[in-house]
């Protein structure tokens, strides 16, 4: 299963470059101080709080939580609509990041989402790669809150697994590569004062002999 579109969600933090063909001073909505007077537009920084609404001046609040990137910037163009002519909204999430748990038990990294389209794969190299330990055929990508997650699941392992890693990633998704049993290490490690024992009474006893 494939998310292709980057949707907002709460926490995120967006930044706003509002463009208009006229090239008036946007003051009313955002004062003097945050803007610039020509058509590069203004840039402003806003969170969306954990309803999913974000604080705007003149209108309030609003509801920019669940929409996509898209849907976002077309409704904040038909409410500037009221004020500005022809205006243009770019939007851009500053704060995204995914954790990836690479096939190693306990480590884990946090990759930041410069780029809104950033996929599976990528987020798996800028995190180092998986590890040796790592299976490669059995990923999961972990999405929404802890009580109802949604579970993608995946497996790079294969040319045609391959097809599949092109996943969009979202703010606070978690990757999570499953580490192979080590068996034989963990072994190892209970029995391993046993046999340093066992080859200290051996070495004594053939001393003796």
């Amino acid at each position: 299963t494939k998310e292709m579109e980057t949707r907002l969600n709460p926490n995120d933090q967006i930044s706003l470059i509002l463009l208009t063909n006229d090239g008036f001073k946007l003051l009313d909505l955002v004062g003097e101080d945050k803007i610039n007077n020509n058509n590069l537009g203004s840039n402003l920084t806003y969170r969306i709080e954990f309803d999913g609404l974000v604080n705007m001046p003149i209108w309030g609040r609003v509801k920019l939580g669940g929409l996509t990137m898209r849907e976002a910037e077309m409704f904040l163009e038909e409410e500037f609509a009221k004020y500005y002519i022809q205006p243009f909204v770019i939007l851009k999430i500053t704060n995204r990041k995914v954790m990836v748990f690479n096939g190693t038990d306990g480590m884990a990294k946090v990759v930041q989402l410069v780029d809104e389209n950033t996929n599976l794969l990528r987020v798996i190299a800028q995190s180092g790669g998986i590890t040796r330990t790592g299976r490669a055929y059995d990923i999961k990508v972990i999405r929404g809150e802890f009580s109802e997650p949604k579970v993608y699941h995946f497996n790079i392992r294969t040319i045609d697994g391959l097809k599949d890693v092109d996943f969009m990633m979202q703010s606070n998704d978690i990757v999570y590569v499953t580490p192979a049993p080590q068996i034989a290490r963990a072994l190892l490690t209970e029995v391993g004062p046993y046999l340093s024992l066992l080859t200290t009474l051996l070495l004594v006893l053939n001393f003796f002999k």
